[in-house]
C-alpha cells in the first residue's frame, strides 16, 4: 500500500525556504570501541535496516503535484552514502565540533535518497562524535527516537546481527501510478466528504455535536492563539547561518527539584531554566525581559503509530521577568496544568486534524495564525531518551543532545533531552539575530544553581 505523506507531513516539508531546512539532529559522543567507527556504524547500519525499514524510505513526488509526495522503498539505498567522515583529518575539539554541527544544521539532506544523514568525526580528548540529520517529515521527536534505537545505537556494547533477511524492497511505482493513485484517493476523499455532509444534514445529533465541538474549542484557542503586545526579541528574519550551543545537567538535579517542590513536573522544571535563561539573555542585551511566550509540542503518537508526525502544542507564557527561581517554576507549573485540565492538546489536535480533511486551504491558514511570532516566540520541546546506557559502534555513549530546526521569525529553538542519568538543552539559532547564545547557555546553568540554592 502506498504511504503518503500526511497533510502535517507535507506541511513540514513545505516549510523549507532559501533559509529554512527541516531536519533534527540527535549528537552523541561516545568512547571509540574499534578500529573504524564508519565502516562499523555501516555494518550495523545494514544488518538492521529491516527492522528500521524507514531509513530506507525516499520521497516520491506525485505528477502534477496531485497529491502529497509518497514514501518509496529506494532501491540504490547503501548505507556509506548516509554515514561518512567529516570534518578534517585532526581530532576536532568541542568548539570546532559545535561549528561542524552548525553547519551541518544549515546544509540539505538530498530529497533524491532518504532523509537522513550521519556524520562522524574524532574528538580531541579521545572521544568519537556522530551527528546524526534526520528529516522531519520522516520522523518527528519520538519517532526518531525510535528510529535510533533500532538503527543506530544499541542497548549494548555488542551488537548482533538479527536473524532473518531484511524485508523485500517494495517496487517504486512509476508516475502514471503515482498520478492513478491521488486521482483514486481524490475520488474517494470526496465521497467521504460528500457522506459526511449528508450524515451531518440528515442527523440533528450531529449538528448539536458539531456546535458543542466548537463550542468547546473558542476557550481553547483563546487561551493558546491569542496574541501578546509587543514584539518578540526574536522575531527576525532568518538566514543561512546557524549557532548552536549544548548544556549538560546532572538528571538527578532537575528531578530534585520538581520532587522538592512537589506538585510540578521535570518539564515544568526545565521551562523555568529556560525562563531563567531568557532572563539573563535579555538583560545582557539591555532589554527589559517582557512577557514571552513558549509553544511546547506535544505528541499525540499511541502505540502502532507510524513515523508520521502526530504531534499537538501548547503555548505557555514564561514568568521571563520573575527574579525568584522558585516562583518562576510555580508560574509555569500553572500553566502547563490549566492547559492540560482543559485538554488543549487533544482540543487543537482535533481541530487541526478536522481542517485537514475539511480544506487545505483553511489547514494552512491556520498554522500560519498559529506560527505568527505574536503568538509564540520559540519552540521548547523535551524528549525523554533511553535511561539506561547505550552504545554507538560498540562504544559507550558519554553525552547525548538533541537539536532541532529554527523556523522564520522565530531565530531561536531549544531541544531539552534526557539520557542515562544526564539532562541536557540543545540551542540552535540563527548566527545573526542570536550571535550571544553562549550567554543564553550559561543562563540556563545558572538557572539551575538558583533553583538548588532554594530548595
Amino acid at each position: 500500500m502506498l504511504q503518503r505523506l500526511t497533510s502535517e507531513d507535507a506541511r513540514i516539508l513545505a516549510l523549507e525556504s532559501g533559509a529554512v531546512v527541516g531536519h533534527t539532529c540527535k549528537i552523541v559522543i561516545a568512547e571509540r570501541a574499534c578500529d573504524d567507527v564508519v565502516v562499523e556504524l555501516r555494518r550495523q547500519v545494514a544488518a538492521r535496516i529491516g527492522r528500521a525499514p524507514a531509513l530506507r524510505l525516499r520521497l516520491a513526488p506525485t505528477p502534477l503535484r496531485l497529491a502529497a509526495p509518497a514514501w518509496v522503498d529506494d532501491p540504490a539505498f547503501d548505507p556509506a552514502a548516509h554515514i561518512r567522515r567529516a570534518g578534517g583529518g585532526d581530532p576536532a575539539s568541542r568548539e570546532q565540533l559545535r561549528e561542524l554541527v552548525a553547519d551541518l544544521m544549515a546544509q540539505r539532506l538530498d530529497r533524491s535518497r532518504p532523509l537522513w544523514q550521519l556524520d562522524v568525526t574524532d574528538l580531541e580528548d579521545g572521544l568519537v562524535a556522530g551527528i546524526w540529520r534526520v528529516h522531519h517529515a520522516l520522523a518527528d521527536g519520538a519517532a526518531s527516537l525510535a528510529l535510533g534505537e533500532v538503527g543506530i545505537w544499541a542497548a549494548s556494547p555488542t551488537s548482533p546481527v538479527p536473524a532473518g533477511r531484511p524485508a523485500a524492497l517494495e517496487p517504486v511505482p512509476g508516475p502514471m501510478a503515482l498520478a492513478v493513485t491521488a486521482l483514486s484517493e481524490h475520488a474517494q476523499n470526496l465521497a467521504a466528504a460528500v457522506a459526511r455532509a449528508a450524515g451531518a444534514l440528515l442527523s440533528a445529533d450531529r449538528w448539536r455535536e458539531k456546535t458543542r465541538e466548537l463550542a468547546t474549542a473558542r476557550p481553547t484557542l483563546r487561551r493558546e492563539l491569542r496574541r501578546l503586545d509587543g514584539d518578540s526579541p526574536l522575531d527576525a528574519v532568518i538566514g543561512r547561518r546557524r549557532r548552536v550551543a549544548f548544556v549538560d545537567l546532572p538528571l538527578d538535579d532537575v528531578v530534585g527539584a520538581a520532587h522538592a517542590l512537589g506538585g510540578v513536573t521535570v518539564n515544568d522544571v526545565a521551562l523555568a531554566l529556560v525562563a531563567g535563561g531568557l532572563r539573563q539573555w535579555l538583560e545582557h542585551r539591555h532589554g527589559e525581559p517582557g512577557p514571552m511566550r513558549v509553544q511546547v509540542p506535544v505528541s499525540m503518537h499511541r502505540p502502532g503509530d507510524s513515523n508520521a508526525n502526530v504531534d499537538s502544542f501548547l503555548n505557555v507564557d514564561l514568568p521571563v521577568a520573575e527574579p525568584d527561581p522558585v516562583r518562576r517554576v510555580r508560574a509555569v507549573s500553572g500553566e502547563t496544568r490549566d492547559r492540560k485540565a482543559h485538554h488543549d492538546a487533544d482540543e487543537l489536535y482535533a481541530l487541526f486534524t478536522d481542517l485537514s480533511h475539511a480544506s487545505k486551504r483553511l489547514y494552512r491558514r491556520a498554522y500560519d495564525v498559529a506560527s505568527d511570532p505574536h503568538v509564540f516566540a520559540l519552540s521548547v520541546s523535551n524528549v525523554r531518551g533511553p535511561s539506561e546506557p547505550r552504545y554507538l559502534a560498540g562504544g559507550r555513549i558519554r553525552e547525548f543532545y538533541s537539536l532541532a530546526e529554527i523556523a522564520p521569525r522565530h531565530a531561536l529553538r531549544v531541544s531539552a533531552w534526557s539520557f542515562s542519568g544526564r539532562f541536557s538543552f540543545g540551542l540552535c539559532a540563527d548566527a545573526d539575530a542570536v550571535p550571544d547564545l553562549d550567554i543564553l547557555a550559561s543562563g540556563l546553568e545558572q538557572s539551575l544553581d538558583e533553583l538548588k540554592a532554594r530548595v
